[in-house]
Formats: C-alpha cells, sequence, structure tokens
C-alpha cells in the first residue's frame, strides 16, 4: 500500500537544484573530515564532523527552498556556507529539520493537506529535539505555527491538531528541563539583521506548488519565514545561537539577497 504524505515529495533528479545538493551534500562530509583529520583531530571526530557538514548543506539547502521557493540560487549558497557553521558550533540538524518541515506545512509549498503519516513523521523528528537545548523555543513556536495553520484549512484539522498538541506537550517537557542562558556573540548580530529582513520581504512567489496548477500563497510562505525567525531566536535563550545555523544561514541569504535587490530598486529610482 502505498504511503499518502501532504509534506513529502520525490526527488527528480531532472531539475539542477537537486543533482547539485546531491553531490554537495556528500562532498561537504568529504571535505569536513578530511580537514578535521589534517588538523589532527581522530576519526571519530572526523565521521561526525563529516556527517554534520553533510547535514547541514543539505538541511538549510531544503530550508531555503521552503521559505523562498522562486530563488533556487539561494539554497545553494546557503548550502556551501552552512558547513562553515562547524567552526563556531556543533549545530543541532534534528532541531533545524523540524522547523524545515513545519515550515513547509505552514508555506503549503506541497499544495496537499498533511495525512496520519505526516503527524508522525513530525513527532518522530521532532521527540528528541524535547531532550536538547533547542527544544523548548523550536518546539513550541512549531507547535503554535501547526496551531496557526488550522485557521487558513478547512480539511484535515483534526490532523493538524493532533501535531500541534504532540509538540506542545514536548515544549512543556522540554521547559522543565532547560534553563535561560542567552550569549549572543557580536557576529550575530548582523546574522540577525538578515534574517530579519527576510521576514519583511520579497512578498512574491512565482513558482506553483507541487500539485499542477496550484498556487503558493506569498504570505504563506513570509509566515513559514517569521515562524523560522522566531523559532531559532527562541532557541537561542537556552543554548549557543549557532545550534540553529541551518535557519539562521536560510534566512540570512533570503535577506541579503532582499536587501541587495531593495539597493538596487532604490538607486534606479534616485
Amino acid at each position: 500500500m502505498a504511503i499518502r504524505s501532504g509534506i513529502t515529495r520525490g526527488f527528480d533528479l531532472s531539475y539542477p537544484s537537486n543533482r547539485f545538493i546531491l553531490a554537495a551534500t556528500p562532498a561537504a562530509g568529504v571535505v569536513s573530515g578530511m580537514v578535521t583529520l589534517l588538523a589532527g583531530d581522530g576519526w571519530g571526530t572526523a565521521v561526525r564532523n563529516g556527517f554534520g557538514a553533510g547535514g547541514l548543506a543539505f538541511v538549510s539547502w531544503a530550508l531555503t527552498r521552503e521559505l523562498h521557493p522562486d530563488r533556487v540560487a539561494l539554497a545553494t549558497v546557503a548550502a556551501i556556507v552552512a558547513p562553515f557553521a562547524l567552526l563556531v558550533s556543533e549545530p543541532d540538524l534534528l532541531a533545524s529539520a523540524t522547523v524545515m518541515i513545519v515550515a513547509r506545512v505552514l508555506a503549503g509549498t506541497t499544495g496537499r493537506s498533511i495525512h496520519w503519516f505526516d503527524v508522525a513523521l513530525i513527532v518522530v523528528v521532532a521527540a528528541p529535539v524535547a531532550w536538547r537545548p533547542t527544544g523548548p523555543g523550536v518546539l513550541g513556536a512549531s507547535a503554535v505555527a501547526l496551531a496557526g495553520v488550522i485557521l487558513l484549512q478547512d480539511r484535515r484539522r483534526s490532523r493538524l491538531a493532533v501535531a500541534s498538541g504532540s509538540l506542545a506537550v514536548l515544549a512543556g517537557f522540554a521547559w522543565w528541563r532547560v534553563d535561560f542562558a542567552v550569549d549572543v556573540e557580536t557576529w550575530m548580530v548582523a546574522v540577525v539583521v538578515f534574517a530579519a529582513l527576510a521576514v519583511v520581504g520579497p512578498r512574491r512567489v512565482a513558482v506553483g506548488t507541487d500539485r499542477p496548477g496550484g498556487t503558493v500563497s506569498p504570505r504563506r510562505v513570509q509566515a513559514a519565514r517569521g515562524f523560522a525567525l522566531i523559532a531559532a531566536a527562541a532557541a537561542a535563550t537556552t543554548t549557543d545561537p549557532a545550534a540553529m545555523a541551518p535557519v539562521w544561514v536560510a534566512l540570512a541569504v533570503i535577506g541579503a539577497e532582499y536587501s541587495q535587490s531593495a539597493m538596487r530598486n532604490a538607486l534606479k529610482r534616485a
């Protein structure tokens, strides 16, 4: 029996972007592992950094695709930049993957409502995050975002309610386990500024959904960017901000592109 899903999608190799990330993910892992070995660290650290770099590239790429469907090139930039986050910290890939999945539901880029399989997938990915410092912010924001989607559609609301409620329970458990510890590095200021710019623009979406003839709502995509920013910022209150590196990178490249475009348009009008 075929699995029915409203958020998973096939990996069509006819698209250059898909072929790129299929090669870039293992390449980032191999390069990171080799650099780690050359630095004198052991094989265990090299393997961990290799998987981390590959995961950073892929999650950043996938999230950028959801937050700015029109600009595939930005996803490529994010995939190239994200692995360098390992120089700063060890990012929480599961927390960032949770943000990516919820952002896809909120943005509605697949054009399909979620099924029970999707509810299980969301919970399975998000559950381990409850035991991590990123859990309170990420799970709390995700629960609220999914609850918001209930207001945007008139079908399969019960599934969204179950998913949102499950994440709310996990968030409550996570809040009980952690302490607040805000420690923002100077370099994060620029990242946050560009991330905030990603929320205010761009406001147009030209591409359609995965379903033939479907349209992607610009407001829902903008809401997904706002959710990603809130989730990353909330996580920064309980752990190192760099733990959400894939989210910050995705938002920053979108914000940087938007600011460049806005400046270019301003100069033309001047």
